[in-house]
């Protein structure tokens, strides 16, 4: 049995892929791992070169794109760790952060799932827009993390360096127990992509596991090199993953009040989108409105096979209304119990 097993969906990107592998082996000291790159159905030659160039790494190649959550179950099905890191392919890394995460792991056994502080490849002294120091979500299901709300991105000072107990831990770097993610049967597949992550680490805390970030474990991440930002494709994915979240896993919806005052958010986004004339995202959150309606069954099956729970560290407020009109950009402005 191995003690960790590394797991990379992948599509796309020899650059990128070649560089997060290379930084894995300068930057763990570890041997009892392994490294599983799941292809969903590459058409460049990056599964090609990795084959040449590291013989050890575990190919799975699959014919068609499954998204993140279709590749990392699979990767996860062929583990061997007590441990998963599920690992974006454009990400660099620091010396040993995959032992720090392990270190946590194995001194606090009420926690599922560890994040390492996640900063931009591009400008290093500011957080990453995919997980930060740290993920947590509102009551409408909208996420939010330390280190960036929305399109406001903080420079790391070190305000956040000291563990905390978060809400979510992002799917750019994420390490869990392996047993508990087979419990819990991986990540629900009706995501694809973006989300899936909020979706399992609230399931785990429904068990009473615990979330936590690590932020003296550190890494770099390019973002957004798989699914472009800014595309009506992100965006329809994230509108549309965060109605599932929110359907699929609210403990209640006040008699039905919170699912009229979510609409009225959206439709405040449709308006803002024709008054800024950002088309793609109009059409995206229509396309999403419109999923949602068409599959309303398919998420209410969802719902009654989740093990739903009332959980007290969920941000009871609107984190599009705090940001958008009461004007707090910055984590420390939010008045969320749950992070102090």
């Amino acid at each position: 049995m191995k003690l960790v097993s590394i797991i990379i969906p992948h599509y796309n990107g020899k650059e990128l892929l070649y560089n997060c592998i290379n930084s894995i082996y300068q930057n763990i000291d570890i041997k009892n791992f392994e490294i599983i790159v799941v292809d969903n159905g590459s058409t460049d030659d990056s599964v090609h070169n990795i084959k040449q160039l590291f013989s050890e790494v575990v190919i799975i190649s699959n014919q068609n794109n499954v998204g993140y959550s279709g590749g990392c179950n699979i990767g996860a099905q062929s583990a061997q760790g007590k441990y998963l890191l599920f690992l974006n392919n454009d990400t660099e890394h620091s010396k040993g952060w995959i032992e720090k995460l392990v270190n946590f792991l194995d001194s606090h056994p009420d926690t599922f799932a560890v994040q390492p502080k996640i900063l931009n490849i591009k400008n290093r002294e500011y957080f990453d827009y995919a997980g930060g120091s740290g993920g947590f979500l509102d009551h409408f299901g909208f996420p939010y993390v330390k280190g960036r709300i929305f399109n406001t991105l903080e420079k790391d000072t070190g305000q956040y360096d000291k563990a905390s107990e978060i809400f979510w831990s992002s799917g750019a770097a994420m390490m869990v127990r392996g047993d508990i993610f087979n419990q819990l049967n991986g990540f629900d597949e009706v995501y694809f992509a973006y989300m899936e992550e909020i979706d399992l680490c609230w399931r785990a805390q429904s068990l009473q596991y615990k979330i936590w970030s690590v932020p003296d474990a550190l890494i770099y991440h390019y973002g957004k090199q798989t699914i472009k930002q800014n595309t009506i494709k992100s965006h329809y994915l994230n509108h549309r993953n965060s109605w599932i979240l929110f359907f699929k896993n609210s403990f209640t919806f006040y008699y039905g009040l919170l699912i009229i005052q979510r609409l009225l958010l959206d439709w405040m986004a449709l308006i803002y989108s024709i008054i800024s004339l950002d088309i793609r995202r109009f059409i995206a959150i229509l396309r999403a409105e419109l999923w949602i309606l068409f599959s309303i069954n398919k998420i209410m099956i969802l719902r009654k096979n989740n093990h739903i729970v009332q959980l007290d560290n969920i941000y009871n407020g609107s984190i599009a209304i705090d940001y958008f009109f009461k004007r707090k950009k910055y984590f420390s402005q939010i008045d969320d119990k749950s992070s102090l």
